[in-house]
């Protein structure tokens, strides 16, 4: 798989791309995303000018942005960089042109990593009686240290999603540190021992897991917040952050209520499952914590989030599940305007719901602006360039979204699935079939193997592969769309037909996608059938849809009058364009 590993190194400074970040002399500098994008893309164009209508595609794409803009992060830049908006610098102005990387410039594929850790995995810390409440502490801590690093900005910190990822169960810290790509883990156990918390906690540098700090003590369990702020506070001082005052005052949050804490924490753990009744936990959960303070906004934001994956999974309708997403999203940008998670679902609403993207892409950018580090923000703002049709801009967020979680199940299956849309079929197939090796039960990744391969001339595989992504999801409606296409694609036309059959049967006009009856005629080539479910689909506000203007499936209708005054009417992009021989949507 073509993993971006490559850093650059010119006079002092070094971007690695590892890690995301500008560092001088091994320190990271404060660069805002957007800047350090715009050094990205002129380091790897190094040796030409990058006209600014090519800069604006690549940092704002889809949106109606000044050339001030520009400037301004031209401006950043240079100030990260040492120099003033007087003098060149490493980067020139090219008058009525552009922008060029000046000075050399040295590729590296491999940086020294002795020295204080640079990056760092918090694991949540096991719960050796296997009690209940030991278990919450353990996610509790996690979630604090992991918070309180964060919040420094001299450490890189993997995400509570990236540590809690399907592949990281039952794994050793080391293991799960090589594959999270970290300089140090952290792991740890909470026990009860009478009227006490037995804490336990390791930091071991990887990968040869050597101890660089180690610590058991014994808790007061009714004041958990204070014991979450010390072990954050120790955690840092062993990674040589040594905090000044402000550093520590930033550190030590306002006490959460205990029981939201514990339900908030509960609703995520519940949401990382990914699976359509974990989800439906996951909203009594953070309901339930939003009954006893309304003002929780981590809480309204993951409500969102558990709403809009209900939809994605088809326990919902849409309008019903997005409805309540945008609703619960809402209220945490209104009680927070600084929670990137906020803004996150907030994208991600706006992408699959109201098929939008330069609205979706100016929530992504704010998320990430505020979260550098957010994988799931980089993943979904790399959906909404691929669905815009920035092939290149696409596979380097989605680069970024794995550099910032590598273990992310669902990141590299859709690594694979922009490389269908753009027609690559073998790349498609490669890093599908690596998903499947991190998590063989991934429906989502052996179903678009499954169309990857009908593209690849597979058709015996293709069906194998769809039938296994049914089992997997129980043979429900979202699974039976995709194999009545797969069907009839391979030449199945009695199974396909008997599979739409059965798709109308339980087709409930309120509930039920149209998308996939509608799937299952497009693979019987019956046009006009599709055409009519489509129209039902668009009503529906099938999630589905957004992919029209990308995905192969519809390649035999893009020059149907219907069909393209029917993506008219949604807003979609309906047809393709042939540029330098390669296949792009406009």
């Amino acid at each position: 798989m073509d993993r971006v590993t490559t850093s650059y190194r010119f006079g002092e400074f070094c971007v690695d791309r590892r890690l995301l970040r500008l560092m001088r002399d091994g320190q990271i500098v404060a660069l805002k995303p957007k800047a350090y994008d715009m050094l990205c893309v002129l380091l790897a164009n190094r040796g030409r000018v990058v006209g600014k209508p090519e800069l604006l595609d690549w940092l704002w794409p889809r949106q109606d942005v000044a050339e001030a803009n520009l400037s301004q992060t031209v401006y950043e830049l240079r100030r990260a960089l040492g120099g003033t908006a007087q003098t060149v610098g490493w980067i020139e102005n090219v008058p009525r042109r552009g922008y060029r990387f000046a000075g050399k410039v040295v590729e590296v594929d491999e940086l020294d990593r002795t020295g204080p850790p640079r990056s760092i995995a918090v694991l949540p810390f096991r719960a050796l009686n296997d009690d209940a409440a030991c278990r919450e502490v353990g996610l509790g801590i996690a979630n604090a240290v992991i918070v309180a690093l964060s919040g420094t900005g001299r450490v890189v910190v993997r995400s509570l999603s990236a540590v809690m990822s399907p592949t990281a169960a039952g794994r050793d810290a080391l293991a799960i540190g090589r594959e999270l790509e970290v300089d140090a883990v952290l792991e740890g156990s909470a026990q009860y021992v009478g009227e006490q918390l037995a804490i336990s906690a390791r930091l071991i540098r990887v990968p040869g897991g050597e101890n660089l700090w180690a610590d058991r003590r014994y808790e007061n369990p009714a004041d958990l917040r204070s014991v979450y702020d010390r072990i954050a506070y120790e955690v840092a001082q062993a990674v040589a952050l040594r905090l000044n005052a402000e550093e520590r005052r930033r550190m030590a949050r306002p006490d959460d209520n205990s029981e939201v804490q514990a339900l908030h924490l509960k609703g995520r753990y519940c949401w990382h499952r990914w699976t359509p009744e974990a989800s439906r936990q996951a909203v009594e959960f953070l309901e339930a914590a939003l009954a006893i303070d309304p003002r929780h906004a981590p809480s309204c934001a993951w409500l969102g989030a558990a709403w809009s994956t209900q939809v994605i999974m088809g326990a919902v309708a849409p309008r019903e599940g997005f409805t309540n997403a945008r609703q619960a999203i809402d209220r945490a940008v209104a009680l927070d305007d600084a929670l990137p998670v906020a803004y996150e679902m907030r994208g991600a609403v706006e992408l699959f719901f109201d098929w939008n993207l330069a609205a979706a892409a100016r929530s992504l950018d704010r998320a990430i602006e505020l979260d550098p580090d957010s994988s799931n923000a980089r993943h979904l703002r790399a959906l909404v360039l691929a669905h815009g049709g920035y092939k290149q801009p696409a596979q380097a967020e989605m680069q970024r979204a794995l550099q910032a979680d590598p273990s992310s199940l669902i990141a590299n299956t859709d690594m694979g699935v922009i490389h269908y849309w753009g027609r690559r079929f073998d790349q498609a197939r490669i890093w599908l079939e690596g998903a499947l090796r991190q998590d063989p039960r991934f429906a989502h990744a052996r179903s678009y193997l499954a169309y990857a391969l009908l593209e690849l001339d597979c058709n015996d595989a293709a069906v194998a592969e769809m039938e296994e992504a049914a089992d997997i999801l129980g043979r429900s409606d979202a699974a039976l769309g995709g194999l009545a296409y797969v069907h009839a694609r391979a030449g199945r036309d009695v199974e396909a037909r008997g599979l739409i059959a059965e798709l109308q049967k339980r087709f409930q006009p309120k509930s039920s996608d149209p998308y996939q009856i509608a799937l299952g005629y497009l693979g019987m080539a019956d046009w006009t059938q599709a055409l009519s479910w489509l129209e039902k689909a668009l009503e529906h506000r099938s999630r589905d849809l957004v992919t029209a203007g990308v995905s192969p499936i519809f390649d035999p209708l893009r020059q149907d009058s219907r069909f393209v005054e029917l993506m008219r009417k949604g807003g979609l992009r309906a047809t393709l364009e042939i540029v330098d021989g390669k296949i792009g949507t406009s």
